[in-house]
């Protein structure tokens, strides 16, 4: 296993280079949740409508009592004052592992084949590619995000070029529209950390010579796809990878209409076969 590694180009800056930070061991702990953005609404009848706008992951990045001690503080010193301006960083838990690239075809619910690029940053982090055994992250673009954790395995594609991924359990959801990112789990190209973290310290020390790492951040899914996804390369129709996804009102798949019994009248003597009940939705919230 790898090291856990940081890149980033120091911004801002008019020069671009390329600046890495190598922990020199793994991490200690990482964590890991998604957040979601969601609106339920409720018709008059009593049922229960939900929509999905945006979905992020959340990850918390930790490494107890760092090897190197100061110097490595003072590198990341150097990491907090660049993404505390809002810029990103790619960052691997496990620096062979430094895997990311896009669909080159549709994936549906039960593939067990899915067609890739080559590994789209191996410009930063060199020829990295994932075997049989790792997992990846499948990921779809916002709103409504899907995505899916599968393990692989078998593999044809190479970092530098495309090729197909054997899965050991097939696709879950639909992967056919617009943009749709894959990537080694534990593998982030476009960190970011939120506002409301800025001003604490990424590092802190005991007694001036045991230093430990603790910083949460999480994609920016618009540079993420971006960065992977060439324009004109995405999957499918643009417009309709944009729209929210509520064809399916409920765990049971019906449509979000009830039936009366045939032949059955109201009181004011309309005959109704369908009654479709209003789906409720509310808009992105920026």
């Amino acid at each position: 296993m790898g090291n856990a590694k940081f890149y980033f180009y120091p911004q801002p800056s008019i020069t671009s280079f390329l600046e890495t930070i190598d922990l020199g061991e793994p991490l200690a702990e990482l964590f890991s949740e998604f957040e979601i953005d969601a609106q339920d609404g409720v018709s008059y009848t009593g049922r229960r409508y939900r929509t999905v706008s945006r979905i992020s992951e959340v990850v918390r990045i930790q490494r107890d009592r760092m090897i190197s001690g100061e110097d490595k503080a003072a590198e990341l010193m150097t990491l907090q004052s660049h993404i505390d301006r809002g810029y990103s960083t790619l960052f691997a838990a496990d620096l062979d592992k430094a895997y990311a690239t896009h669909l080159t075809r549709p994936a549906r619910a039960g593939d067990t084949v899915i067609f890739v690029a080559s590994n789209v940053v191996r410009s930063i982090v060199g020829n990295k590619i994932v075997t049989a055994g790792d997992y990846l992250m499948i990921e779809s673009q916002n709103p409504n995000m899907r995505y899916q954790q599968v393990e692989v395995q078998s593999i044809t594609a190479t970092a530098t070029a495309g090729g197909t991924i054997t899965l050991v359990n097939p696709i879950a959801f639909d992967f056919d529209r617009g943009s749709v990112s894959v990537r080694h789990y534990r593998f982030w190209p476009t960190l970011k950390r939120p506002v409301e973290n800025v001003g604490s310290n990424m590092v802190t020390n005991e007694r001036g010579f045991l230093f430990s790492l603790d910083v949460i951040m999480t994609p920016d899914y618009a540079e993420l796809h971006s960065l992977l996804i060439p324009v004109g390369e995405e999957l499918g129709s643009l417009e309709n990878a944009l729209q929210f996804d509520n064809s399916v009102d409920s765990p049971l798949g019906t449509t979000g209409k009830i039936s009366v019994a045939d032949g059955i009248t109201d009181q004011f003597g309309s005959g109704l076969n369908i009654i479709s009940e209003p789906n409720l939705t509310f808009p992105t919230r920026q």
